[in-house]
């Protein structure tokens, strides 16, 4: 039998106690005059031996009481039969889950610190001399040497909240890399966290067998979380003084309905409206916020709701911009009549700035000033007309072609290959009218309140056939019955295509005069300015996408918070004419953030946390030891984290069996016998 804290044993010093109160009596005695006392000596020398007896019975039971209750205290233990499991240095990998679910609570308090106090058990549960690991999700360099006790306690008490989570298996390889390397004789990992189900799959859990893995599974009070879970707009182009429909859904991953819970939107930092949900258990909602785009520039959006104590996912940023002006450009035939009816068409807003102009008095180096450039009726595109147009495509600008009836194909054709948009092929003068219309393109989401059952569609009495391009990753926006493109879009760089299949004359279509005509022309020249929602998520991995900028010599893109002291150099690089910037891990706050390059403001984008750590639904104790006996492969001891005799459960597991409770019992035993002695052994000798 060994003790796991000899310490306690000179504590047996109490045992001079009762032998010093059995040895000196400190009553006093009465005298009391006695007229014949012959007939008491033959009682005295009868019970005097009996007397002493029960007296040394009753120091007995006193001594042997105190000497097991320090015995307790000391926590006596039996070895475990192999001699040999305790030679050597041990190496002890511990990995505290400091992701964000673990802001929950517990009823010792929050489930991190909870994790940082259950490490620090661990820890004490071994020598001084033996060899430690901490692993946090942020996998830190650091975190891979091996450190003394007293600098892993150290290490542990600075652990913060992290965005960063990790898989089961990852952890796990992560922890047994440099067990496996190790020349301890024992090698432990423990993994402390309270176990998510969206993050923890125990069957990829990867077992070591030269490894003794133990979970310490931590249980929060209420698994209840409410978050926004996403937004979107919608129509997909904001513009100025456009009234704006803000969609949100938020997520009740608790087990209680909420009701009447603000949702706050702020613009550039002013909160701009509010609204109330309600959302069932295990449900979500959608609340919509309503505002006016009311100034140009760039918009820092932030969306949020407040729910305690899971605060991560209660905001979401993201950022657009909002132009004053569309410029659109128009090149008609030198001999073309003057009845323009693009001018018409966007004369109706200020917001546009239309121009119209030959195709020999094209100003080519005004293209990097146009949105939209629309080529009216050309016949034939010349040399370098295609070249321009191909550059200006590519840089991100949008082109709409609307054809002749007597095109020169091959001019068309040259310029469309190169933009990787199809071909026009043979005229036909064919009756046809438009079957669908793709309600879910750009084009046309939003526009329409409700379609009706037999809707009025444009019609025409020729029109080209058209082929398609297998890399463009186009669309058809509206097809004839026969399946004939009619109007179709296609991607090229950062810009787009679109090719309208018939001309616009009325002796040959009636879409001019169509009121499809006006919305499909207006929504195009919209979509020529990048309006998009821009965010992504918080990750080594993520990114987002903007057209790519004119590079300025030696200027660098930086990635700066707004309102903020977080300022990196992101990584970026150049895919199909588009910009993607990573944040990178040195960003770890979740926010709005200016991108620049130069002195240039290049977008505004929102990065949020990960979603992944919202649903709390975690595995407890008893479901883990259900999955790991009916999975053999998995060779793991499951401890309790909420219990605060972790250090004493590891000890005596390393060490051998407990006998402390036996001390315990055996205590109150040698109480008993004292108490009846005192009260039953007077009454039998009377």
């Amino acid at each position: 039998m060994e003790f796991l804290y000899p310490g306690f044993l000179y504590a047996l010093a109490a045992l001079a106690i009762p032998i010093i109160v059995h040895l000196f009596n400190f009553r006093r005695f009465k005298k009391i005059a006695f007229t014949n006392v012959r007939f008491l000596r033959e009682i005295k020398l009868k019970t005097q031996s009996q007397n002493q007896l029960r007296h040394l019975l009753i120091l007995l039971m006193r001594l042997l009481a105190v000497a097991f209750l320090v015995f307790a205290f000391a926590q006596p233990f039996i070895p475990n039969s192999d001699s040999t499991a305790n030679d050597g240095t041990r190496a002890v990998s511990v990995f505290i889950d400091n992701s964000f679910s673990m802001e929950g609570e517990t009823e010792a308090g929050s489930l991190l610190e909870t994790a940082k106090n259950r490490a620090i058990d661990i820890a004490m549960a071994y020598e001084p001399t033996d060899r430690f690991l901490l692993l946090t999700n942020d996998f830190e360099g650091r975190h891979q040497r091996y450190v003394s006790r007293q600098e892993f306690v150290q290490w542990v008490q600075e652990v913060e909240v992290s965005p960063q989570s990790h898989s089961l298996r990852e952890i796990s390889t992560r922890q047994n890399d440099p067990l496996k390397t190790s020349g301890d004789s024992r090698k432990m990992s423990y993994l402390v966290s309270d176990f998510q189900k969206s993050q923890f799959d125990l069957e990829n859990f990867a077992t070591d067998t030269t490894i003794a893995a133990t979970f310490v599974v931590l249980e929060r009070n209420s698994p209840g979380n409410l978050y926004i879970d996403s937004v979107w707009f919608n129509t997909p182009v904001r513009k100025l003084r456009d009234a704006e429909q803000l969609n949100v859904r938020i997520r009740n991953a608790g087990r209680e309905r909420v009701e009447n819970v603000p949702l706050k939107l702020a613009i550039n930092g002013n909160q701009s409206a509010v609204a109330t949900f309600a959302v069932e258990p295990g449900a979500a909602s959608i609340a919509t916020l309503s505002y006016i785009n009311e100034t140009p520039g760039f918009y820092a959006v932030e969306v949020s709701i407040e729910d305690y104590p899971i605060t991560f996912d209660d905001s979401w940023h993201f950022g657009y911009r909002v132009f004053d002006k569309i410029i659109v450009q128009s090149l008609r035939p030198e001999n073309a009549n003057r009845n323009d009816v693009l001018k018409a068409v966007f004369s109706s807003d200020s917001v546009y700035h239309y121009t119209s102009a030959t195709d020999r008095s094209v100003d080519y180096a005004n293209l990097a000033n146009v949105n939209l450039m629309i080529l009216n009726g050309l016949t034939e595109i010349s040399t370098g007309l295609s070249a321009s147009l191909v550059t200006f495509v590519k840089n991100g600008g949008s082109l709409f072609i609307i054809p002749s009836a007597e095109i020169n194909a091959d001019s068309y054709n040259a310029m469309l290959n190169q933009l990787d948009a199809g071909a026009y092929l043979q005229f036909r003068r064919t009756e046809l009218k438009v079957k669908t219309i793709n309600l879910e393109h750009p084009v046309y989401k939003g526009v329409f309140e409700k379609i009706p059952d037999n809707p009025d569609l444009p019609t025409s009495s020729a029109h080209f056939s058209m082929s398609r391009s297998l890399k463009s990753g186009g669309d058809d926006i509206m097809a004839f019955a026969n399946g004939a493109q009619f109007l179709s879009t296609s991607n090229s760089g950062t810009g787009k295509v679109y090719t309208l299949a018939v001309p616009i004359q009325a002796e040959y279509s009636n879409f001019a005069r169509h009121a499809l005509f006006v919305a499909t022309t207006l929504r195009i020249a919209e979509l020529s300015q990048n309006t998009a929602m821009t965010n992504t998520w918080i990750s080594a991995e993520s990114y987002f996408t903007i057209p790519a900028p004119a590079l300025q010599g030696d200027a660098v893109f930086k990635l700066r918070k707004i309102n903020g002291q977080t300022e990196v150099i992101p990584q970026h690089q150049l895919r199909d004419g588009l910009l993607e910037i990573g944040p990178g891990p040195d960003i770890n706050v979740s926010g709005n953030y200016i991108l620049t390059l130069g002195i240039d403001t290049l977008c505004v984008a929102g990065l949020n946390y990960s979603r992944s750590e919202s649903n709390l639904d975690s595995y407890m104790n008893e479901e883990i030891k259900e999955l790991i006996r009916a999975n053999p492969d998995i060779k793991a001891e499951v401890f309790d984290g909420n219990t605060q005799s972790l250090t004493r459960t590891i000890a005596v597991q390393q060490k051998g069996t407990e006998l402390w409770k036996w001390c315990l019992f055996l205590v109150l035993a040698f109480l008993l016998l004292e108490s009846l002695l005192i009260r039953f052994w007077n009454k039998r000798s009377t």
